[in-house]
């Protein structure tokens, strides 16, 4: 196995992420979505909360998948599925709103998370020595889409009417990750170990799902995932809305969730350079702090505080997206690591539906007032339990590291 190969890998795992990234752009579709059909809002509200929901289990089920076969494979898979579903959903008419969860929702969001587990889990073991910039890297792709396809897909919608966007979506960026799956492949254990880097053939063990359920490191992670999300599902719905009732013009809220693009990437780029220099959980503990602050301030900001707020709330939800999965891999090895992140990578997936009901019953006054003190004053508080939790990470790992030698001394499987 050469550099040759190398570069082909990462970089197919790179174009995948990039474009599953469509899953963040049921924002644009939404409102031509409402108008063409004739529904009503409340009927597609929880649209984007269901495909971040089935792209979290699509990672779960994909993850188990990938730990038996191979991470071209199960993005393979993801591409086709995210292309029925795209296709299917540009065939849907009026009469039947609920049918777009089933199309875009499950089957498109099932794409995502096999394409996003196989790509995301095969350039961390091409990087084990630099885990947290590598998937820094590929969730920044991941979260570029919206900047860059964002605009392509308002093309779209307005040269060929929302049913012929999805079709020329579902013939475009799912094809390529089907190509580029072919091309993802794992490094040899005999390439890592001539890699002039020690930390690159470390024996580890390898725990096993039942495993790492059981363990204060899985927890930790799982709760965090849980939690720290909430001000972001809260706020991204209706960062217009809420902006212009805040006093921001118009042009000015269109400015505001392009810059949320940036700041995703930029997040995600920087959090993983980060990790590797002080740790993912404190990096982690540093953006939860800050989401917290940030959460503090959407009770009371207008104008350019408000703005502020909005991109450290997105800082703070994106930056650990490419620590988590890292987390995971130092934890638990990486021969069953994509079933053990996807179990507690689940627990965003229940985050997003639960918060956003809260953030919808607790505000139900908001769309009119901009009063949603209630739901932020909800997501700083659960900002507490990622700040208790993810020392309790490097806790764990203390603990355990020497026992976890000590198991492989006396039985090399476990290593295997």
């Amino acid at each position: 196995m050469n550099a040759k190969t190398k570069i082909l890998s990462v970089g197919a795992c790179l174009v995948t992420m990039f474009c599953i990234g469509i899953v963040y752009l049921w924002s644009v579709f939404q409102q031509p979505v409402i108008d063409h059909y004739g529904w009503s809002s409340s009927a597609v509200t929880m649209v984007s909360s269901a495909i971040i929901f089935f792209y979290v289990l699509g990672t779960l089920i994909g993850g188990y998948i990938l730990d038996r076969t191979s991470p071209s494979f199960v993005a393979v898979i993801g591409g086709v599925l995210l292309s029925v579903g795209l296709y299917l959903t540009s065939l849907l008419g009026p009469a039947i709103p609920w049918l777009i969860y089933i199309t875009y929702g499950l089957c498109a969001g099932f794409g995502v998370g096999f394409a996003y587990g196989g790509a995301l889990n095969c350039i961390q073991k091409w990087f084990p020595h630099k885990r947290g910039f590598a998937t820094g890297i590929s969730v920044c792709a991941f979260g570029l889409a919206t900047v860059v396809l964002g605009p392509l897909i308002e093309l779209f919608i307005a040269k060929l009417g929302v049913p012929g966007a999805f079709r020329a979506m579902a013939f475009s960026f799912p094809l390529i990750v089907i190509v580029m799956g072919l091309f993802i492949k794992n490094p040899t254990q005999e390439y890592l170990c001539s890699l002039d880097n020690p930390a690159a053939c470390v024996v580890q063990r390898q725990y096993k799902p039942s495993e790492a359920l059981r363990s204060l490191e899985f927890w930790s992670l799982a709760l965090s995932l849980l939690f720290l999300p909430a001000a972001y599902m809260m706020i991204i719905p209706r960062i217009k809305t809420l902006g212009l009732l805040r006093g921001l013009s118009e042009n000015m809220t269109i400015i505001t969730v392009s810059l949320t693009g940036v700041a995703s990437a930029a997040s995600r780029l920087i959090a993983g350079y980060v990790t590797d220099k002080i740790g993912g959980a404190r990096t982690i503990w540093i953006l939860t702090a800050i989401t917290l602050v940030a959460s503090v301030l959407m009770v009371f900001a207008d104008g350019a505080l408000y703005i502020v707020a909005v991109l450290l709330i997105v800082c703070g939800y994106s930056g650990p997206a490419g620590i988590f999965p890292t987390l995971s891999t130092n934890a638990f090895g990486t021969k069953h690591s994509g079933t053990n992140y996807g179990l507690a990578f689940m627990f965003l997936g229940i985050s997003s539906p639960l918060f956003t009901m809260i953030s919808n019953v607790v505000s139900a006054s908001g769309v009119e007032t901009g009063n949603y003190t209630a739901a932020f004053v909800i997501a700083a508080v659960g900002c507490i339990v990622p700040l208790v939790m993810l020392p309790m990470y490097d806790i764990g790992r203390k603990k355990h590291k020497p026992r976890d030698d000590a198991m492989i001394e006396k039985d090399p499987s476990l290593a295997q």
